[in-house]
C-alpha cells in the first residue's frame, strides 16, 4: 500500500504508540518529527499480556520481558494509518530453543487449518486496540501454511485499501499477531501487474531468543510461485494463493535501534514462478514498488 496521511494528531498517536507498545522505545525517535517514523508502516508490536490461552503458562510463572522492534525506515511499501500486535515471549520461543523451521512449507490437515484460522480470527476480533474507522469483522484467511513448529495465518479484507493481519499459531494458540488496519482516509492500494508481486517489507517481531520476520502481499495473475532470497536464510519458498502471497522465517534477535539503523532490507529480491512456467528475477525495488533510494530521498510536503 501506499503511505497515508494520518488522521491523527502528534500528541494523540504518540499516546496510542505507548499505549500498545510495552518495549523500551528508543528516545531518539520521536513520531511527532521523525519524518522517516511517520512516511514508513507504524509497527507496535506490543509485549504486554499475552491475549489468548498460550499453553505452558501458569498466573506464578513471571513473564519474559520481550523486546520489540519497530522498523522506522523500512524498503517497503506502507500499510494503513496504525499497526497493532504483541508477542507471547514465553510461549514464542520456549526455553529460549530456536523456532523449528523449514525453507519450504509442509502439508497441513484441513482440520488443523481450520483450528489456526478460527484461534487467528478470534484473536484479532479480541483485540483490544482502539482504532477509530477500522473494521476487523470483515477479514478472511486468504493463506495458512505450516513452516516448522509453527502456523502462518494471513488475513485481508480485499478492501480497495485492506486491512490485514498476521497470526503465528502453535497448538492452537496465536503466539504472536501483527497487521494493518485501514480507516476510510487511507488510499487505496496499488495495483499489482500480472507478472508482479508487491509485498509488505520490514515486519519482525522478537524476544531476547530471536525473532521472526513476515513478509505478506499481493502476486500477478501470473505469478503462480515465489522464492525469497532472504539475509537470514538464503532461498525461502513462500506460499502462493488467492492472489497473495506469504513467507516467514526466523533470525536473530533484534531491538528497534538495530531495525532503525538498517540500512539494507531483509531480504535482497526473489525468483517469480509464472504461470507458462518461465521464471524472474525481481529486485527489491520490484517486490515493493519503491526504489533503495527513497528512504534517504526527501518526502513530499518534508524532508528527511
Amino acid at each position: 500500500m501506499n503511505d497515508t496521511k494520518s488522521t491523527l494528531s502528534d500528541r494523540r498517536l504518540d499516546r496510542m504508540l505507548a499505549g500498545l507498545d510495552a518495549a523500551v522505545t528508543s528516545p531518539d525517535l520521536v513520531t511527532g518529527s521523525d519524518a522517516k517514523a511517520r512516511a514508513v508502516l507504524r509497527r507496535v508490536l506490543s509485549g504486554a499480556e499475552d491475549r489468548t490461552s498460550v499453553p505452558g503458562l501458569t498466573p506464578s510463572r513471571p513473564r519474559r520481558r520481550v523486546r520489540v522492534a519497530r522498523r522506522a525506515a523500512a524498503f517497503g511499501a506502507v500499510a494503513a494509518t496504525v499497526t497493532v500486535g504483541f508477542v507471547a515471549g514465553p510461549s514464542l520461543f520456549r526455553g529460549g530453543q530456536a523456532l523449528a523451521w523449514s525453507a519450504t512449507p509442509h502439508a497441513l490437515s484441513t482440520g488443523a487449518a481450520r483450528q489456526a484460522e478460527s484461534a487467528c480470527l478470534k484473536a484479532v476480533l479480541d483485540d483490544p486496540a482502539p482504532v477509530e474507522g477500522a473494521d476487523r469483522s470483515r477479514m478472511r484467511p486468504v493463506i495458512t501454511e505450516a513452516r516448522g513448529s509453527l502456523v502462518m495465518v494471513y488475513l485481508t479484507d480485499r478492501a480497495a485499501s485492506p486491512s490485514e493481519s498476521t497470526c503465528y499459531v502453535r497448538d492452537g494458540s496465536v503466539v504472536a499477531m501483527g497487521g494493518s488496519l485501514a480507516t476510510p482516509q487511507s488510499p487505496p492500494a496499488p495495483a499489482v501487474g500480472p507478472k508482479s508481486v508487491l509485498v509488505n517489507l520490514g515486519g519482525v517481531m522478537s524476544t531476547s531468543s530471536g525473532s521472526i520476520r513476515g513478509v505478506t502481499g499481493r502476486v500477478g495473475a501470473d505469478v503462480v510461485g515465489v522464492v525469497f532470497d532472504t539475509v537470514a536464510k538464503g532461498p525461502v519458498t513462500a506460499t502462493v494463493r488467492e492472489g497473495h502471497v506469504a513467507v516467514w522465517w526466523p533470525d536473530a534477535p533484534t531491538t528497534e535501534q538495530q531495525e532503525n539503523a538498517a540500512t539494507a532490507p531483509e531480504i535482497r529480491g526473489a525468483t517469480l514462478t509464472l504461470r507458462d512456467g518461465s521464471t524472474r528475477q525481481v529486485g527489491v525495488e520490484d517486490l515493493s514498488d519503491r526504489t533503495t533510494r527513497e528512504p534517504t530521498r526527501p518526502a513530499s510536503g518534508g524532508s528527511e
